[in-house]
């Protein structure tokens, strides 16, 4: 049977509409997880937006007719792929890579982020007009605001760039349970004291030969 028996003709493309923007949305989500390398969540939102997807498709193919479904059908996916993008900001998943080049404010700016919580390592560089500080910090995406407004309070001109980090191992995240515990680094002491070179084997004197 036809949506269209059970529902008038604009409940029907309504209907379709909000099917099409949930689909859309599954499918955008899906594609940015997958890029993270979820292997899991890929599959069980795949799964879901193919499911919306025949659903939808078939109820517009038994009536290519009714321009009012078909129109809420393409209209639902326009919706749903914005839907599906501000909603993957609003989740903030994974981490970004911060890059800070300032001229004169390195060590302020690297406190500052030390004294939020956040990893950070400064390094020298030079650029077109002189010595420069490069910051680098990896940071959690739904802090990446926070971050970048407290190196803008420290120094309005400084460069920034953000990319997204698909694998995170090791390092300081702030309020990160990580599944890759740092290694532990010991110390030299009491109980760890450099072991001696061991005692030189005497040498062997060589043979000679006796006069015949």
């Amino acid at each position: 049977m036809e949506l269209s028996e059970f529902l008038t003709v604009g409940g029907a493309a309504l209907l379709l509409f909000a099917i099409r923007i949930f689909g859309t949305a599954l499918g955008t989500i899906r594609t940015l997880v997958m890029y993270r390398g979820h292997e899991v969540w890929t599959a069980v939102l795949g799964f879901g937006e193919i499911f919306v997807y025949v659903v939808g498709l078939g109820a517009v193919v038994n009536d290519l007719s009714n321009v009012a479904m078909l129109m809420g059908y393409c209209l639902g996916f326009s919706v749903g792929t914005i839907a599906g993008m501000r909603l993957d900001r609003r989740l903030a998943m994974g981490h970004l890579s911060l890059r800070v080049i300032s001229r004169c404010k390195g060590e302020e700016i690297v406190a500052t982020l030390h004294n939020a919580g956040f990893g950070a390592t400064l390094s020298q560089g030079r650029g077109r007009d002189g010595d420069v500080g490069i910051i680098n910090s990896v940071i959690p995406s739904r802090q990446s605001k926070k971050a970048m407004a407290l190196v803008q309070q420290c120094d309005p001109a400084a460069f920034m760039v953000a990319d997204e980090a698909r694998a995170v191992m090791q390092g300081w995240l702030p309020g990160a349970t990580s599944a890759f515990p740092s290694l532990p680094v010991t110390q030299p002491g009491a109980d760890s004291l450099p072991s001696e070179p061991p005692a030189p084997e005497p040498a062997v004197p060589a043979a000679t030969e006796r006069p015949r």
